[in-house]
């Protein structure tokens, strides 16, 4: 249930996640010569969506923003995935068959979800070919839209979380080459796993920024439960789609903690290890864009190439 409207600003647009603690917004250069290039980026702490809305119209405002083509993520609770073999229909009658297919995996009446889907790649060793479903409450996604709308950006598209990092690998230009995006949130961890920028695995693990920051030099258990998940993704993807392994894994957000953490993990894998490097200018200096803001980051660059 995407909203669409005329968008007047044509230099640059917006990627906004909603968060239980506030909203991540990142405006984005769509020019020929800056594409991709971060021109703000703020974390506006707000809780409820009412507030949210409030403190995101205001930085809309503030920073003469409206019009502006826009691309929400939706919240991980506030959506479901589930993978499932891909029913034999034709296209066309693809959604009404997975919508079948949910019908008995959430708590609420189908008619009243918004379903969609994103095809998998196919794995040579196995005739069986994998969807994923999308799956939200209508009356939730409206909400989104609402909020958008009362902002008075222009909304393109609502994303997951899980698809909007490849985003990132297509304005590094990431091609013929097999990469790892970890992310870290306060409190979770998703790695993405793409090959020639094509999304084969995504993970969520109850690792994060919290945990690792917290975990003492002489505590390598925080390091090591991380470094069994990201073994556990890498053996899916290398047993399954026999693709080869990993070159090279980007990290964000680069702090201490998450360095100290990486040099730790490097002495046990082989790809590369590095860090995700987005910055923002402020003061007359580059920082690194905010440690919520890079699913907002990877949401404002879609559609956009190197």
């Amino acid at each position: 249930m995407p909203g669409f409207f005329s968008s007047k600003n044509n230099r640059s647009q917006v990627g906004i996640d909603f968060m239980p603690t506030g909203i991540a917004a990142v405006e984005v250069s769509i020019d020929s010569k800056n594409r991709g290039l971060v021109l703000r980026s703020d974390f506006l702490p707000a809780v409820g969506r009412a507030e949210q809305s409030k403190v995101l119209r205001t930085w809309v405002l503030n920073n003469k923003l409206q019009d502006t083509r826009c691309n929400s993520l939706i919240s991980k609770h506030d959506v479901q995935l589930f993978q499932l073999e891909k029913p034999a229909v034709e296209e066309d009658e693809l959604l009404q068959a997975v919508s079948w297919k949910v019908n008995d995996l959430i708590n609420y009446d189908i008619a009243a979800a918004v379903v969609d889907v994103f095809q998998l790649p196919s794995s040579p060793k196995s005739p069986l070919h994998y969807i994923n479903a999308v799956v939200a409450n209508e009356v939730v996604v409206g909400s989104y839209v609402e909020s958008i709308k009362q902002s008075e950006l222009s909304l393109n598209a609502i994303d997951v979380h899980d698809l909007v990092t490849k985003n990132y690998c297509r304005i590094c230009d990431v091609e013929n080459a097999t990469v790892a995006v970890l992310q870290l949130s306060d409190t979770e961890g998703l790695v993405t796993i793409y090959h020639d920028q094509d999304l084969y695995v995504a993970r969520d693990f109850k690792i994060g920024l919290m945990e690792i920051e917290s975990a003492l030099d002489e505590d390598e258990s925080t390091y090591d439960s991380l470094l069994l998940e990201l073994q556990r993704s890498m053996d899916y993807f290398e047993s399954t789609y026999g693709l080869g392994m990993v070159q090279k894994m980007l990290i964000f957000p680069q702090t201490p903690e998450t360095m100290r953490m990486a040099n730790y993990v490097q002495n046990y894998v082989t790809y590369e290890m590095d860090f995700a490097h987005v910055n923002v200018e402020k003061n007359g200096q580059l920082e690194q864009i905010d440690k919520h803001c890079f699913p907002a980051y990877c949401a404002a660059l879609r559609g956009i190439k190197a």
